[in-house]
Order: C-alpha cells, then sequence, then structure tokens
C-alpha cells in the first residue's frame, strides 16, 4: 500500500463508522425551541396565548441571536497541531537528521517540515465543558432576556407589525426567561501528516465529535400592570393561573465534525530559524443542525515562523480565515414540527428582524515556545488568540420599559436589571486560549502528548479547563 493513500483510506473508514441514530435530534434549534416554549401557551380561560411569542421574540432577535453565537463558536473549538513531533531533513552528506531538539509545539505550527517521505499519524481526545458565554454564568441562570406584550387587541389581533399601544392595559405586563445551560463536547481528531518533499508537509485531521445539551428556560411573568387592576384578566401559564414555569429539553449526538485538510511549505531555512506558509481548509462535513460542525467552508492563509536555539524552540502563527456558508437556520427560526407542538399558525413565523446566519471571518494568531526539558521531554506554552470579526457583541443592561403600571396614560415605567442585550451594532470578538502542557517519548518515534487548554478571557463561549491526551508516531 502506498504511504500517501493512508489519509484517504482512513478517512473513508471512519465516515462509515460513524453513527448516524443521532441526528434526528437538532440539537441547533433546542434553545430557541425552549424560548419559543416559554413565549407561547394557551391555556384554556386564561389571557396568555402568543401574546409574547409575536409581541417579544418575533419583533425581537436577542435570544435567537444568542442561540446563533452559540452554535457557532461552539463547533469551532480548536483540535490539536498535527504537525509532527519528529522533524528530519537530509545534510550534506546525504544523511537523514533530525532537525529540531524538541517534539514541537502543542496548538500551533513550526515551520520545519516532517521530512521526504516520512509519514506521521497519531490521535487525540479532548473533553470540552463551558461554563460561561460573555461573562455570564451558563448554569446560574444569568442569561435574562425580557419579552414585550404584543399590540394584540382590539386592533392589533393578529400578528404585530407595531409595538403594544397600551390598550387595553394587560398589555403592559413582560415576560422574563432565564436560561440555564450545560453543554459539553468529546472530540476525538485522527491526524496524519505526510512529507511530500524535504520542504513540504500535507495533512489531514478527522474529528469524531460527541456533544450533549442539557438546557431549561426558567419563564416568569412580569404583571407589571394586571396584578394591580381589579377584575383584569391575569397573563398566566396555566389554568391555576401561575406566573412562573420552567421549560427543559435534553439531546446528545455523536458524529463526523468537519474534516481539515493542511499544507505547509517551508520556503526559508537556516541554522537557527525557518518560515512557513500554511493552508487550512475545513470542510464542512459536520452536521450542523446537531452542532458537529459550523457548516461553513473555512479556508485560513497563514505565516509560520520559529526557531530553534539549543533546548529552546518559540514559534509565532498569524493568519486569517475566510468563512463561505451557514450556520444552522434551526438555531433561528422555529420548524414546522415546532409551530405544531405550540400550535402556532405558520403565519406567525414571519420575523421583520432576521438574524444573519453566516459564519463570520476570523483572525487567528498564536505565540508559544517549546523546551526540551529531558532528552525525552519536551514541555510547552501557547497563548492561542482569534477575532472573529463583525458579530453581535451582548452585555448585561439595565432596560427601562416605559408606560408600564397601572392608571392612565402615561403611567410609571419599570426597569429591569441586567438584561442581556446585544449592542445594535457588532464587533470584534476576541478570544483567548493559554496552553500548558508537554510531549514523552516513551520510545522510538512514538510521543504521548498531554496538555490542558484555558480560557485566558471572558469573551464569548468560554471553556472550563479542558484536557487532551494524544499519542503520534513516525515512521
Amino acid at each position: 500500500m502506498r504511504i500517501s493513500n493512508v489519509p484517504i483510506l482512513l478517512t473513508a473508514l471512519l465516515v462509515t463508522l460513524v453513527p448516524t441514530q443521532a441526528r434526528a435530534q437538532n440539537l441547533a434549534g433546542k434553545i430557541k425551541h425552549l424560548f419559543d416554549v416559554g413565549s407561547f401557551n394557551a391555556p384554556t380561560n386564561v389571557v396568555h396565548g402568543s401574546h409574547f411569542f409575536l409581541g417579544g421574540e418575533a419583533l425581537t432577535k436577542a435570544t435567537r441571536q444568542l442561540n446563533v453565537s452559540l452554535a457557532e463558536q461552539l463547533t469551532s473549538f480548536p483540535i490539536p497541531s498535527s504537525s509532527g513531533g519528529f522533524t528530519f531533513a537530509v545534510n550534506d552528506r546525504g544523511e537523514v537528521v533530525p532537525t529540531s531538539s524538541t517534539f514541537g509545539p502543542l496548538f500551533a505550527e513550526r515551520a520545519v517540515t516532517i521530512g521526504r517521505n516520512k509519514l506521521n499519524f497519531g490521535f487525540s481526545v479532548q473533553a470540552t465543558s463551558y461554563d460561561a458565554f460573555e461573562g455570564l454564568d451558563l448554569e446560574s441562570g444569568e442569561l435574562q432576556f425580557i419579552s414585550q406584550h404584543n399590540n394584540c387587541c382590539p386592533a392589533g389581533v393578529g400578528i404585530p407589525s407595531q409595538p403594544t399601544d397600551f390598550t387595553p392595559e394587560f398589555e403592559r405586563d413582560l415576560l422574563s426567561s432565564r436560561l440555564r445551560a450545560n453543554i459539553d463536547t468529546n472530540t476525538t481528531a485522527f491526524f496524519a501528516n505526510y512529507g511530500v518533499s524535504n520542504r513540504f508537509d500535507v495533512g489531514v485531521a478527522i474529528p469524531i465529535v460527541h456533544v450533549s445539551l442539557d438546557a431549561t428556560v426558567d419563564g416568569e411573568i412580569l404583571r407589571t400592570a394586571t396584578g394591580a387592576l381589579p377584575g383584569a384578566p391575569l397573563h398566566a401559564f396555566d389554568a391555576a393561573g401561575s406566573r412562573t414555569a420552567s421549560f427543559s429539553d435534553s439531546g446528545s449526538a455523536t458524529g463526523l465534525g468537519d474534516v481539515l485538510l493542511r499544507a505547509k511549505y517551508n520556503f526559508f531555512r537556516s541554522g537557527m530559524s525557518a518560515f512557513a506558509a500554511g493552508l487550512d481548509l475545513r470542510l464542512p462535513t459536520g452536521d450542523k443542525d446537531n452542532l458537529l460542525g459550523t457548516g461553513a467552508t473555512q479556508t485560513q492563509l497563514y505565516f509560520i515562523a520559529s526557531g530553534e536555539y539549543g533546548r529552546f524552540s518559540p514559534h509565532v502563527n498569524f493568519g486569517y480565515t475566510f468563512s463561505s456558508g451557514e450556520t444552522s437556520e434551526l438555531a433561528a427560526s422555529a420548524t414546522a414540527a415546532d409551530l405544531a407542538d405550540l400550535s402556532i399558525p405558520p403565519a406567525a413565523t414571519v420575523n421583520p428582524d432576521p438574524v444573519d446566519l453566516e459564519v463570520p471571518d476570523e483572525v487567528n494568531y498564536t505565540v508559544g515556545f517549546s523546551v526540551a526539558a529531558a532528552a525525552r521531554v519536551t514541555l510547552g506554552f501557547d497563548l492561542r488568540g482569534r477575532t472573529i470579526r463583525d458579530v453581535p457583541r451582548f452585555g448585561l443592561s439595565n432596560v427601562t420599559y416605559t408606560n408600564r403600571g397601572p392608571g392612565a396614560l402615561p403611567s410609571a415605567s419599570v426597569t429591569i436589571n441586567n438584561e442581556v442585550t446585544f449592542e445594535p451594532t457588532n464587533g470584534n470578538l476576541n478570544q483567548v486560549l493559554g496552553v500548558v502542557g508537554g510531549k514523552i517519548n516513551l520510545g522510538g518515534s512514538f510521543l504521548l502528548n498531554l496538555s490542558v487548554l484555558f480560557a485566558m478571557n471572558d469573551a464569548g463561549l468560554k471553556p472550563k479547563p479542558t484536557p487532551v491526551i494524544g499519542f503520534d508516531y513516525v515512521f
């Protein structure tokens, strides 16, 4: 068997092994569905109906944009470098000799190549849990959203096209929805790297991803008007008049993630320094409806610089990722099954303020170093950053809703503290991860790789410390 055929055969084998029974879960739409359920309710003899679904979420996009942002960032979490732990070159005497005193970086690329006709093969396993979004705890209900009542009566019956006019006065009520979520991913990535020549490497990384999601939306009707109006009908979640309710759902999916094709060309090499150019092509092979892939084709072009100064080897990667494709539309819109479950007419899905599903471009950078701590041990640190361009930014705001409360208009206002809102204009999202760990030579060309990723800021979807273990071998 030709060595160059190994990555192709490996890809075909893994695709046949990926389970498909979980693909009906549609994880991308679960959180959106919970917000829909909590804002639409039609119990007998109780006023609630579609008033908050139509007047609140269908005229705003905060919860839908949140779900899209979660999906985009969850499916693009980094995997370890497939760069070979051993690198070789041919010297002036025609001898094959090592070109590095270390086993290379953890989550970055170095400029030197693996060597002509050399094949590096391995795999890594990483378990990631997420505990915060934009600095807000995902598990405690800090993510609070407010929905306003629609202009339902008497002339506003049907799909609203304007804010409430507070006639009748129960339209002043608000709905608070708080999200609690546990999100976990486990990724096993198989990779291979082949030296086409002494300066040119090609590679492939094939991730198998398991995603589990357990979410709850706690709803509370804020009776800013009806609680003080004698004889007025009360908004409620059930016929007993409950002002609060919780809606939960969970699911998991396992399958092929987005396959990554890689190429690296070492265009300059001296005694201590080397420079290279890299190309990563990320294919949309993962099921985006189940949060196994981004839904986009992403092309990253990057520059690599690295040095060899005795036992110390620094490295720098800098690049730009071009994205073409969209996140799952389930993250931002209700399916026909959702509407049937909620008894919502299809016309209710009309939304004058759609969410942008385009996967954004990124600026990527990594700086770090490797140290040969012993003959068989390399220790290292990487600082890995990504700037996701032109995306909605979220934050906490104290929002005042005017004309709330009993009495003739104009009436008192009410201020909601710590409501999650997003900026009217997009901005850049800068996420920074630290990576610390090492590589241990177990004998021959066999390496054990151990590392931990940890978030160094609170921007976007924040992971808990993520352990990574892997093995690779060169032959």
